[in-house]
Order: C-alpha cells, then sequence, then structure tokens
C-alpha cells in the first residue's frame, strides 16, 4: 500500500489539519498517506459534511479514515454527533462503521480497539471484503496489544500496514523502548511487513519564547533509530504534522506567534506580550530570518508572506496552524513541485 509514499501523516478532522492537507501540492499528496481520525465538522449538521471535506482535501488519493475517540459523546443536538456515535458500535466487528467506509472511495479502515479476540477477527473479515487494505495503529500508553492481537489470527488482509505511534514526547530512548519489540514481534511473523514508525515533539508550551527561537524535532531522531535497529526492515517515517495532544485554553490574550517548520525543528516567533506587536511584526520577523528562503514554495509559506496584519495571511492562531502543517507536510513529503499555479482561497 505504501510503496510509492515516502510520508504518513497522523491528521484529526479540524478545519486548520483539513486544510493544511488540503493546499499540499498535487505531488506531495501522491507521495503522502494520510491517517484522517474522523470527528464532526464544526457546526456541521451531518457527518457528510466533514467526510466531503476530507474527500475534497484527498482529490483522489486513497487515506485511511479512523474514528477521534476523544470526540465520541460529546454533548451536542447536530445529527452528525449521534451519526458519528453511531460508527462506534462494535456489533458484528463495527460493521456500522465498514458499511459508512464502504461508501466512501478511496477510505481505509482504522482496526478499531477491542479487548475481544472475536470482536477483532470479525473485523478483519470485514476488513477483507472491503478489500481496500487496513491499518492498525497501535498507541504507546495503551494496554491492548492490537498488533500482537492481529498476529494471533490470521490471515492477515492483503495491504496491512502497522502504525507504531509512540505519541507526544521528546525522550528517543523511551520511545524506542516502546516500538522496538513491537516491530521485531511483527517481523517475526510477517518479514515483509509495511511499518510506519511516528510520533510528535511539537511544543506544548510557548511561553518561554519572546522574539524567536528554534524548537528541535524529535520524530527524525525516534525513525533513524528505529532504522539503525531494523535495517532489513520496511519502516516509513510518520508524525502528527507537527501536532500536540489536545490542550484545553489557560484564558487571556494570545500573543501573536508564527511557526516556521524547517527540515529537523520549528523556528518560532512569538511576540512579547508586554509589547505592541502583531502578526505583521511576525511575519516581518520570520522573512527576515535565514530559515525563510530555504523553505519550500508552498501554501504555508506563501500565507507568511501574504500577512499584512489585517485580513490577509497569517491572522490568528488557526491560520498559523494550518500554515505551518502545510510546510511540514511539504517538507516531509519531500516533493519536487511544491506549489500549484492554481490554488484557491479555502473556504469553510
Amino acid at each position: 500500500m505504501l510503496a510509492s509514499k515516502t510520508y504518513i501523516p497522523l491528521l484529526k478532522t479540524r478545519i486548520s489539519e483539513v486544510e493544511a492537507f488540503n493546499f499540499l501540492s498535487d505531488e506531495s499528496k501522491q507521495l503522502t498517506f494520510p491517517i484522517f481520525l474522523l470527528r464532526p465538522w464544526p457546526n456541521a449538521n451531518f457527518l457528510e459534511h466533514c467526510v466531503n471535506k476530507i474527500a475534497e482535501a484527498a482529490d483522489s488519493q486513497p487515506f485511511a479514515l479512523g474514528l477521534d475517540a476523544e470526540r465520541f459523546g460529546y454533548q451536542s443536538g447536530k445529527v452528525a454527533q449521534q451519526e458519528f456515535d453511531a460508527l462506534f458500535d462494535s456489533h458484528l466487528g463495527y460493521k456500522a462503521y465498514f458499511d459508512f467506509l464502504e461508501e466512501i472511495p478511496d477510505a481505509v479502515p482504522v482496526l478499531q480497539p477491542s479487548t475481544s479476540a472475536e470482536n477483532i477477527l470479525r473485523q478483519l473479515g470485514n476488513a477483507t471484503e472491503l478489500d481496500r487494505g487496513l491499518v492498525v495503529h497501535q498507541r504507546r500508553g495503551v494496554s491492548q496489544q492490537l498488533s500482537d492481537t492481529v498476529l494471533n489470527l490470521p490471515p492477515i488482509p492483503t495491504d496491512t500496514v502497522f502504525v507504531l505511534d509512540a505519541g507526544w514526547g521528546r525522550d528517543v530512548l523511551q520511545m524506542e523502548a516502546w516500538a522496538l519489540p513491537i516491530a521485531e514481534r511483527i517481523l517475526d511473523a510477517v518479514p515483509d511487513a509495511e511499518i510506519v514508525v511516528m510520533a510528535s515533539s511539537f511544543p506544548d508550551s510557548f511561553s518561554h519564547i519572546i522574539g524567536n527561537a528554534e524548537e528541535i524535532a524529535h520524530e527524525n531522531g525516534f525513525v533513524e533509530a528505529m532504522r539503525q535497529q531494523l535495517q532489513a526492515a520496511n519502516l516509513k517515517y510518520g508524525d502528527w504534522a507537527s501536532t500536540r495532544l489536545s490542550q484545553n485554553g489557560g484564558g487571556g490574550s494570545i500573543p501573536a506567534r508564527i511557526d516556521i517548520s524547517r527540515p529537523s525543528s520549528w523556528q518560532i516567533f512569538r511576540a512579547d506580550p508586554s509589547a505592541d506587536q502583531n502578526y505583521l511584526d511576525m511575519a516581518g520577523a520570520a522573512q527576515a530570518h535565514p530559515c525563510f528562503s530555504t523553505m519550500p514554495d508552498c501554501w504555508g509559506k506563501q500565507k507568511v508572506a501574504e500577512t499584512d496584519g489585517n485580513k490577509e495571511g497569517i491572522t490568528g492562531v488557526k491560520m498559523n496552524t494550518s500554515a505551518r502543517i502545510n510546510a511540514h507536510m511539504t517538507l516531509r513529503a519531500g516533493a519536487e513541485v511544491t506549489l500549484d499555479s492554481d490554488e484557491q482561497p479555502y473556504e469553510d
């Protein structure tokens, strides 16, 4: 499934993340296999609206579509939330979820967690019947070893991809200690298995930055350490596309900030909370820094360049997030063509 892919990002279906993927160049999309975790689109009455946004962004390229369990049971009067919650029905191996995917061209199923071996076996059967492959998403910190359960219940569906997700963190040795034995067990059972190794180290706080600072990305070190240990394995690079765990707002005004993605780090430009600085100031500082000229010509870079302190370019937190994610995915995909000439403004 991943033979022609260079990058596997894990994305939630928030506006900023879908928007960032939507504006990747055609070549970047061809080199990328995104794993979307579905949740209802903000203010949409029906779940179909979010599915349409994902399909539009994917542009006929295959993508995995899992469920964002963090959003299950959210208090909402929208039909979209009811439709979403119904997909978590585990009856007959999450048949409701697999039936839902059948109506979405190019969508690849993600194995749903279950402590029941019978349920997992039924899911494997449902995936085989759907015949689009399967993603087994194993997360660090979750006691159930989905990959082990699957390996004990052959046959595995054709084009099964194992994703070893070390989660958010900055301790490469700790990540490797978790992922290596799982990868070894998978390879012992399926020597030619496609394995994605991913993590996230995007900063969880910026209060220590005034002006600009470089924040190191630790995903590179983690994936390279795994490749050194498993040199004969078919390992693919993945990450959370420069996102982090969900956080609750701390209240108060947020200083203007622009994040520039670099090959192994992020350059953060953050306004002084005690000074009268805005996004135009931060965009100017970013464009004057050497890192800006080395960025690929992508939609995210374009947004920074268009910033006028008013209604164009980076206007707030959401647009900064979209631009950063788009630039990050462009870098990770490694496409030679990074900006399409016919890009149009995005509409929610």
